[in-house]
């Protein structure tokens, strides 16, 4: 499937039927079983051994609701995930109503107008969709749609800057896997919902599934402008990252560190004492417990509208994934 596909797709917590139709015609292609549980993750299997291993990656995008229309016919909102007010003023925004997508923009007051605001709340942003009364803006939106950044996709040399990249660049990865990937175990390729409010996507799958190992595919922060290295060490380029932490099993730490090294690939090591941020957090809390792992795809300006990613990186973390199921079924999980 095309990256940029999965990008444009619409999909924030709670609405992904848009990325979730992609990606469950995607799998069909490549899975032995295919299916949509209640929740909305689509589920694929590939058959193989007694342990079962669960790769996770969430669908949804951080975005916003309407909540209420001005008499002057300007959206006020509230936030969907960890979106923070400084990314959304000034930008280009898309809407999904009944009708299709309408778009707006959230706008800035210019300097000329006074000294710009340094802190701005969610409940003082304001959508203009261009209507000048709120009769004229019911006839284009209501209540409780939803909308997101405006979509774009374009590369950097081998950097891909994107909108949702956060985490479709893992539900892509869930994707190029299935073609070529071959191990002793059966597979679990679960492409989850509504992880940016609450992993619960995440929870409900890992509890019908019940995996022995969970991996999530996700993001991490990567060096950027106004970051120093000591407070984000990773670097776009030199590698998927491998998390170690309490998240990690440390069997299943040091199998992808050995089979990294064997291999030769590029890859990173990130310190997460105790949560991730990422669908294992709760995958790991399944049941009486599940074995879990964290492999991540460093990322600059994460919840913006540019968040940026290295195909190298990407196509390593593929690289990784595919060398180290291979025998993970050989992995003693026991303490």
């Amino acid at each position: 499937m095309n990256l940029k596909d999965i990008v444009h797709a619409f999909g924030v917590p709670g609405f992904e039927d848009e990325v979730r139709n992609l990606v469950r015609e995607e799998m069909e292609k490549h899975a032995d079983e295919v299916f949509v549980d209640r929740m909305g993750n689509v589920i694929g299997v590939k058959k193989g051994g007694k342990r079962k291993v669960m790769l996770a990656a969430h669908m949804d995008q951080i975005g916003f609701m309407v909540k209420a229309i001005t008499e002057e016919g300007y959206l006020i909102i509230s936030p969907i995930g960890g979106i923070n007010t400084i990314v959304l003023r000034s930008s280009a925004v898309r809407i999904r109503t009944d009708e299709g997508f309408i778009h707006g923009v959230i706008g800035e007051k210019p300097p000329h107008l006074g000294k710009e605001q340094k802190k701005v709340e969610f409940k003082d942003l304001r959508v203009d969709i261009g209507a000048s009364s709120r009769k004229e803006a019911e006839k284009m939106v209501k209540i409780g749609d939803v909308g997101t950044f405006e979509t774009h996709y374009f590369k950097l040399g081998d950097k891909i800057v994107a909108n949702s990249l956060d985490d479709r660049i893992g539900v892509y990865i869930l994707l190029e896997l299935m073609k070529r990937v071959e191990s002793d175990s059966t597979l679990y390729f679960v492409a989850t919902v509504q992880e940016e409010i609450g992993l619960k996507g995440a929870r409900t799958s890992s509890f019908g599934i019940y995996p022995d190992i969970g991996i999530a595919v996700d993001v991490t922060h990567a060096a950027m402008p106004g970051v120093s290295k000591e407070e984000v060490p990773v670097e776009l380029g030199k590698g998927p990252v491998i998390s170690v932490g309490a998240i990690f099993h440390p069997k299943l730490f040091r199998h992808f560190v050995a089979v990294a090294k064997k291999k030769r690939i590029p890859h990173q090591i990130e310190a997460n004492p105790s949560w991730s941020g990422t669908d294992a957090d709760i995958i790991q809390l399944s049941r009486d417990g599940v074995a879990t792992g964290v492999i991540s795809i460093p990322e600059r300006y994460m919840h913006s509208s540019v968040e940026m990613v290295s195909e190298k990186d990407v196509r390593n973390a593929i690289r990784l994934l595919r060398e180290a199921l291979k025998e993970i079924g050989k992995v003693d999980l026991h303490w």
